[in-house]
């Protein structure tokens, strides 16, 4: 068989892995949720302007607040003094107040998700060189506020991409994931582009950087931004994608359910995706046995602008 042959055979295979044939369709869909609510937007004039872009939520009921929020910007390459962290806090999810002395981190830090264990914060989120090849940092802090200690996670690699993390604990093996996207989405010969999912996972935080990843999927076309949640005695995986000549061109937010965090995932029956008018970074948590989605919402894709909604589960 031929190079191009093999190539295309690949191609159509990952087609139907990610998206589905009617032969084999999935019938379970993600949990039913609420209408969408603007919950968070950068104030205009000041660094985060239109640019809200990723929104981390653990709950550390410190210093009159239940909810403590992470939120980074939807900068990408250029000056890494444009990528920053805020902190928000809320006592109901909804109503945010955003920490006085914005921004936290504000240099070079894009996508942060944060874990709240035995009193400490721990921070995950990427950092990007000359060449814009990123890697996998994780700092952390006794006050959620200050951050130090940086470590490398995931180590950078020429001409790729390891970003987008997500951090999770998952309760039933008392383990910790951290799942991202490592590709090479900016080779110039778009027949060898291959966008990934990859996890890593360990009983302790602090020796995530010394697991290997696994590779949970992999594609011809763009899938990035993954968050893992556990509901309904099922483990679903976020991802958002965007294809030229489908979904109207916007940026969706497409569902996976597997029976473990590092499982094999099937895609859900959701058409429209999950998300689909224009949504994507999506991250998924469960407070108070109900299930919340904070994703971001473009704004203008020229612009790259974008604004922070929420949905919640209903029955």
């Amino acid at each position: 068989m031929s190079v191009k042959c093999v190539l295309s055979s690949l191609i159509i295979l990952s087609v139907f892995v990610l998206f589905g044939k009617a032969a084999n369709a999935q019938t379970a869909k993600y949990p039913n949720f609420s209408e969408s609510q603007l919950i968070f937007q950068g104030d205009a004039g000041k660094w985060d302007a239109d640019k809200v872009h990723t929104f981390s939520v653990v709950e550390a009921n410190k210093d009159g607040y239940k909810y403590w929020a992470y939120y980074g910007l939807s900068y990408y390459g250029g000056d890494p003094a444009n990528r920053k962290c805020g902190l928000a806090r809320s006592n109901d999810l909804v109503h945010w107040e955003k920490y006085d002395g914005n921004p936290l981190i504000s240099n070079d830090c894009r996508w942060p998700t944060v874990i709240f264990s035995n009193s400490v914060f721990y921070m995950f989120y990427a950092e990007y060189n000359a060449d814009n090849d990123s890697r996998i940092v994780m700092v952390t802090s006794k006050d959620g506020i200050h951050f130090g200690d940086k470590t490398e996670v995931v180590e950078r690699e020429k001409g790729k991409q390891n970003q987008n993390p997500f951090a999770f604990y998952n309760e039933k093996d008392k383990t910790f994931y951290l799942t991202y996207y490592c590709g090479d989405e900016r080779n110039k010969d778009t027949s060898k582009t291959w966008w990934s999912i990859k996890i890593k996972k360990s009983k302790n935080i602090e020796k995530l950087a010394a697991v290997k990843p696994k590779t949970l999927m992999k594609s011809h076309d763009l899938v990035a931004a993954p968050s893992i949640v556990y509901f309904n005695n099922k483990y679903y995986l976020l991802v958002e994608s965007r294809i030229i000549g489908r979904w109207d061109d916007k940026w969706v937010t497409l569902g996976y359910e597997s029976n473990k965090p590092d499982g094999k995932y099937k895609l859900l029956a959701n058409d429209p995706p999950v998300l689909h008018d224009g949504d994507a970074c999506a991250f998924e948590y469960v407070f108070n046995n109900q299930l919340y989605v904070f994703y971001s919402h473009c704004l203008n894709l020229d612009k790259f602008n974008w604004e922070l909604r929420m949905v919640k589960s209903v029955k």
